[in-house]
């Protein structure tokens, strides 16, 4: 891809605290693609986190007030506007690209006074419903990203002429795998995920507490957000599993020991992407899914054991088998690597960004509704 395009393009990612704190790997390996290409790319980061993110890669994060009432919005999105503009002051925004659903009313009114195209990043299914009305209720122009070909579809088929790209994210593959199940090792399972899926987060811990008996050298880890969010510490402690149990804080800052571990236990299936499951697989992990048609790495026997509907009994029996025979374990850690490799590369997701830029700010790309300047 030449930069001879892109050069010219400068893009302002904003991002909400919880897609930041999940997702901060994805935002500066899109960085760093795009300044390789000759964008010139910034992120604007919630105060509350600014410091923390890591993000200053290719230059400053530009902090800005999230949180705060409707009333007090349009005076934050000129706050932002102006921090955006004095950072470049003669270098015009093209793209105002979205990533996380409590910042999209905000990054659209920023967009709306920088004259810039606004793009929404459609990172899960529950965003769906939104975009049409922010495609309706906007005076500017507008499109949608999206990972993932489910959502894609449903995108175009529900959102009466909603502009739409497909891109897909990707992650980087460690150069040699992580040898899962190592004979002489204690067993280690993650249980990760965001835990709003409550029932399921809470039978696939269950599981693996069951699981835990007949393994007696096993240690699970789980994902500490999540574990609040579905409450199961109480759980641990009435099974006598407190000494096996560990919460993870910050999973996000710890993702390389994470997935040096030998099993993911995956119970999300709200069609929410997750880079976290694409590292896994990556790395070589054994991963065991509860089946979710809106994410699309999760392939039957190829990439996952993918689970319908499981009961903790179900969770269980899975785990029990992957544990007792550690080469079938290792062959699908490895297939889902290859597969990740193959289709789920960072540098393809940097060059569908680029592409998706490109076909926007091209003026005869696409047919927008005319702005009201």
């Amino acid at each position: 891809m030449s930069c001879r395009y892109h050069c010219a393009v400068r893009v302002v990612i904003v991002t909400d605290e919880p897609f930041v704190s999940r997702e901060r790997t994805l935002i500066r390996r899109l960085l760093v693609g795009l300044a390789d290409e000759g964008v010139r790319a910034q992120v604007a980061v919630p105060v509350e986190v600014a410091h923390a993110v890591e993000l200053d890669v290719v230059g400053p994060v530009i902090p800005f007030e999230c949180r705060g009432t409707w009333l007090s919005r349009q005076l934050r999105a000129q706050r932002l506007a102006d921090s955006i503009l004095a950072s470049a002051p003669d270098v015009p925004v093209d793209v105002v690209h979205v990533m996380g659903g409590s910042a999209w009313g905000l990054a659209s009114d920023v967009a709306r006074r920088l004259r810039s195209i606004v793009v929404f990043e459609v990172w899960r299914a529950g965003l769906s419903d939104r975009s049409r009305a922010m495609r309706v209720a906007g005076d500017h122009r507008v499109a949608f990203f999206t990972s993932s070909p489910g959502i894609e579809r449903t995108l175009l088929r529900e959102g009466a002429g909603l502009v739409v790209r497909l891109t897909p994210w990707g992650v980087h593959a460690p150069s040699r795998p992580n040898p899962v199940l190592r004979p002489g090792r204690p067993p280690a399972i993650v249980l990760a995920g965001s835990g709003r899926n409550t029932s399921s987060f809470l039978a696939a811990f269950r599981g693996a507490c069951l699981t835990l008996d007949e393994f007696p050298d096993a240690m699970l880890f789980v994902d500490a957000d999540a574990a609040r969010r579905a409450g199961i510490w109480k759980l641990a402690q009435a099974a006598g599993l407190l000494d096996r149990v560990s919460l993870i804080d910050a999973v996000e800052e710890r993702r390389d020991l994470v997935v040096r571990n030998d099993i993911l236990l995956y119970p999300d299936h709200r069609g929410e992407q997750r880079t976290l499951l694409l590292d896994a697989m990556a790395a070589g992990m054994c991963v065991i899914a509860h089946a979710d048609p809106l994410v699309t790495c999760l392939i039957p026997d190829q990439t996952a054991r993918v689970l319908n509907d499981p009961s903790e009994e179900i969770w269980s029996a899975e785990l029990r088998r992957t544990l007792k025979l550690p080469n079938e374990a290792r062959a699908l850690g490895l297939s889902a690597r290859e597969r990740i490799r193959t289709d789920y590369r960072a540098t393809n997701h940097v060059r569908s960004v680029l592409d998706g830029y490109e076909w926007l700010t091209t003026s005869d790309a696409v047919a927008f509704r005319e702005t009201a300047r």
